[in-house]
């Protein structure tokens, strides 16, 4: 019963097609991850695994309001691990979110973001969080819309190399209006 009506609901939602809800809040949430090249790889070779591989997991959840077709504002929290540096963080940040392209099926979309990073380990300091995305949310009938988007993040860490952990990300997720 709940296949046919999950089955029922995709397929009405992909005949209706709705559009950006002006003055209401939301809730976005989302998982990306980073890539690099695997360092051990040797071409030719079997059993050293892929070229590109995941360097980090990067979780999202973000609460805010649709002001207008345009502009929204929003209060995130993150969960942040890479694997290569061992380093966990906790971003917490404000976004601002411009809608360029509204479609009455999708919204292209640009946003940034500036917070702080708060590291639950004593190896790096706590830092600044900064955050530019670019990404697109495809509309259904029903409150539930799905995203994908790409991001580059700059986190301040003091100790580390440079003192920046820049990193570009590819997510997807929901939102729900």
């Amino acid at each position: 019963m709940k296949k046919l009506l999950l089955i029922l609901a995709l397929t009405i939602s992909s005949y209706t097609q709705a559009q950006v809800k002006e003055k209401q809040p939301f809730f976005i949430g989302n998982i990306g991850t980073t890539f690099g090249i695997n360092q051990q790889y040797r071409f030719g070779e079997d059993g050293n695994g892929p070229f590109i591989t995941p360097k980090s997991i990067l979780l999202r959840a973000e609460v805010g309001y649709q002001i207008d077709k345009r502009w929204s504002g929003s209060l995130s929290i993150g969960y942040d691990h890479h694997f290569t540096y061992s380093i966990n963080s906790i971003p917490q940040f404000a976004t601002i979110r411009y809608n360029f392209i509204n479609k009455s099926s999708s919204t292209y979309f640009i946003d940034a973001s500036y917070g702080r990073m708060w590291r639950p380990s004593n190896n790096f300091s706590n830092g600044n969080y900064y955050k530019l995305g670019l990404g697109i949310m495809s509309f259904s009938s029903s409150s539930w819309n799905g995203l994908i988007r790409v991001d580059y993040h700059r986190k301040k860490i003091a100790e580390f190399e440079n003192g920046n952990l820049d990193s570009i990300s590819l997510g997807i997720g929901f939102s729900f209006f």
